[in-house]
């Protein structure tokens, strides 16, 4: 038998409340607190992305490498396994930038350097390997003026080569390794401004 209208139903009053209590669970301060660490998380999230397509970029430059050290000698090798660890260090410290890790700046910086270290090293041997082993020395041609002729070009050629990759493996990821290292701060403020519970959630998602 349906309540009478001036008794209303106790047990559908607390079911509404409970439904909107569910249907919103967090206050006006909880959302602006959560739209503030969203905000503050850009620029978190944005070097952990730099780091996830670079990451996996070196990882597609390091399984070529290694496809194709088959057919070469031991420094083909050499570079394809150590662009496959840089790689999988990368996309490790994207990861922990991901969860807010402040050491995840530290891991990618020192990547990044560790790059450096890789590139530099296989250019300056390329270059030695190559000057021991001129290209044009096979396509003597018997006349000395034009056989010189062609050993300077190689030599600048092979200079210029080797020399503008071992510039580039020495700028680009220093400046790289200088942005990752100036990201730890970045992360200590974005823990020290939001609230545990939205770093949490953060973490989860």
């Amino acid at each position: 038998m349906p309540a009478p209208a001036d008794h209303p139903d106790p047990t559908g009053a607390a079911r509404a409340a409970s439904s909107s209590d569910h249907a919103n669970p967090l206050s006006p301060q909880h959302l602006q607190q959560l739209s503030d660490a969203k905000r503050r998380a850009k620029k978190v999230r944005r070097a952990a992305s730099v780091a996830a397509l670079s990451g996996w970029s070196m990882l597609v430059f390091a399984c070529v490498s290694l496809a194709f050290a088959i057919f070469s000698d031991w420094s083909a090798w050499a570079v394809g396994i150590g662009l496959l660890l840089v790689s999988l260090n990368e996309l490790r410290g994207s990861a922990m930038l991901r969860r807010a890790d402040p050491a995840g700046a530290k891991v990618l910086g020192w990547n990044q350097i560790g790059l450096a270290a890789l590139l530099v090293a296989y250019a300056t041997w390329s270059l030695a390997t190559s000057l021991r082993q001129p290209l044009g020395a096979a396509l003597q041609s018997g006349d000395p003026q034009i056989d010189a002729m062609a050993a300077n070009i190689t030599s600048a050629v092979t200079y210029g080569l080797y020399g503008t990759l071992a510039v580039l493996g020495l700028l680009l990821p220093g400046l790289t390794s200088i942005y990752y290292f100036s990201r730890a701060r970045v992360v200590r403020s974005f823990l020290a401004e939001t609230p545990e519970w939205i770093v949490e959630i953060m973490r989860r998602s």
